[in-house]
């Protein structure tokens, strides 16, 4: 966004430029930034409803944007000349949301253009997002961040170091423990992406080859940024009754967070399956315990019934993909192993409600015959039982992505009430969860349900995630943060994306700053690459 020269000194230097301006007389506020009579600034927004983030309710006061900053929240200062005026009457103010679960931009820098202009996050009112969830996250954090800054980004991110992606480097697909050796070289890798600006570290215990750590490996390398703070953020190793039991799978996420000496997030927080179900109370029961032990413990959550995975991920057995896919195939091969897995995957099925819970949603050219089938439709036509089916599918590269419907309401309000779970969308491909999850909180838990105040959810979407994260000067709207600043519409705000069609741009949102700079004008996206890198030191 272009600048006047009074409107640079004024940002740099908190200085007043009534003379360059020949305006009446201004003041500078204790934050630096200059404001009063005849004050000059590049959007100014008036009418609305506005939120600040912090939790407080709506005021009816004017937001004033300059540069890349927000100069004001209050009474318009007389005299104040403007480029640009929206009249936000009828509409609501709030700084922009933040997401801190999503594999929106994983693969940077390698993401192609329409990708890093990241559209279906910025309609929903998102204006920062984070890179590295389930452990996937860089080792090598200045070179992606810098690289992506060159490309450009349609949104700001952050990087969290990847648990997965250190061992990865450092022990393949392997099953075997980690050696003294190899744990040493795992620590170097996570201080090195802290040195270079890492927000935390990020863990996926639920997959292989992560899962096949153990929790006193896994804390021994996470204890690596403990001199540098941040967040231990994980999908932990079971939501269900898979291997160690939801309960005592939140108790090592704890274990391992409050140990190395971080906050624990226990990503996409949920009761996965028939066999949870019900005991969103007994979860939330034991992180307040450890609060009280003097633990730093929060979570998010995505508003939806249905989670996102693979066949693989959802229904195998992790001993059987330990060694990567070769490995695999030649267990399938082998009679005795084949019914073993099978068996397991029977009983992976009960607990996710069924083949008819599974929608496949996504993959390459071979799966779209697939995508909107349940995998019982595919066993039907196939004329194969269904763990059958899903065996023979991961057997032929057809490990799709599926929707399984596996959660129920009662447990998803009970943990959106409380007040340390943030809201997230675990966005990926092949689920609307990616291009819809901000808009339905708002429509259908707030507007339709009443489960949360709409301020409520504002700040569980933005200035509580900035302060877990340490994302300084974001998440509220006040003078001297940056301008991440969304202007929607409470009666056509919603999700348009579906199941079928997960692709679908919300709408309803009106305006989107990122940086000061408009990313969506008038409801509709500018392609504009206005987000920056955000570094933690």
């Amino acid at each position: 966004m272009f600048m006047s020269a009074s409107s640079t000194l004024r940002q740099r230097f908190g200085i007043c430029a009534a003379a360059v301006l020949a305006l009446s007389a201004c003041s500078t506020r204790s934050d630096g930034v200059a404001i009063g009579n005849g004050d000059s600034l590049d959007v100014l927004i008036t009418g609305g409803q506005v939120y600040d983030g912090s939790g407080n309710t709506a005021r009816s006061v004017a937001v004033g944007l300059r540069g890349t900053r927000v100069a004001f929240v209050g009474a318009v200062p007389r005299g104040t000349v403007a480029r640009t005026t929206i009249d936000a009457t009828g509409l609501i103010v709030a700084p922009g949301f933040i997401d801190p679960h999503t594999h929106a931009y994983e693969g940077l820098p390698r993401l192609g253009l329409e990708r890093r202009k990241n559209v279906g996050t910025l309609m929903q009112g998102v204006t920062t997002v984070v890179l590295g969830a389930d452990g996937r996250g860089p080792v090598d954090v200045k070179r992606v961040l810098d690289s992506s800054i060159v490309l450009g980004l349609g949104t700001n991110t952050y990087a969290l170091a990847g648990y997965g992606t250190v061992r990865g480097r450092v022990m393949g697909a392997s099953s075997a423990a980690a050696n003294p050796a190899q744990v040493e070289e795992m620590r170097a890798l996570i201080a090195q992406a802290m040195t270079e600006g890492a927000f935390g570290v990020g863990s996926g215990l639920f997959y292989a080859p992560q899962s096949y750590a153990t929790t006193e490996e896994v804390l021994s390398v996470v204890s690596a940024a403990r001199p540098f703070g941040g967040v231990y953020d994980t999908h932990q190793r079971d939501e269900s009754s898979y291997t160690i039991g939801l309960f005592s799978s939140v108790e090592e996420a704890i274990r391992i967070g409050c140990g190395s000496g971080l906050t624990t997030n226990i990503g996409h927080i949920k009761t996965l399956g028939v066999d949870v179900w019900g005991k969103a109370d007994s979860v939330l029961s034991i992180m307040a315990a450890a609060r009280r032990r003097g633990c730093t413990v929060v979570a998010d959550q995505y508003p939806w019934t249905a989670s996102g995975t693979g066949v693989s991920a959802a229904l195998l057995p992790r001993w059987a993909q330990a060694g990567g896919r070769d490995s695999m195939l030649a267990r399938m091969a082998d009679a005795p192993q084949r019914a073993r897995m099978l068996d397991e995957i029977r009983d992976n099925l009960r607990r996710r409600g069924g083949d008819s819970s599974l929608l496949l949603t996504g993959g390459g050219a071979a799966a779209r015959p697939y995508i909107g089938k349940t995998l019982r439709d595919v066993a039907t036509a196939r004329g194969t039982p269904a763990a059958e089916t899903a065996l023979d599918m991961v057997r032929e590269g057809l490990d799709m992505s599926v929707a399984s419907f596996n959660m129920i309401e009662a447990d998803i309000e009970r943990f959106m009430r409380d007040p340390y779970v943030m809201t997230s969308s675990d966005g990926s491909d092949g689920h609307p969860r990616l291009f819809g999850t901000y808009p339905r909180k708002i429509r259908y838990y707030v507007l339709e349900r009443n489960v949360i105040s709409m301020a409520r959810m504002i700040q569980a979407s933005s200035a509580q995630v900035a302060r877990v994260y340490g994302l300084r000067d974001r998440g509220e709207l006040k003078p001297g943060a940056f301008a991440d600043v969304i202007v929607f519409d409470p009666r056509t705000v919603r999700e348009e994306a579906t199941y079928v069609e997960p692709t679908r741009l919300a709408t309803g949102m009106r305006w989107v700053f990122v940086n000061g700079t408009a990313a969506v004008r008038e409801g509709a996206p500018t392609g504009t690459l206005s987000g920056m890198a955000l570094r933690s030191r």
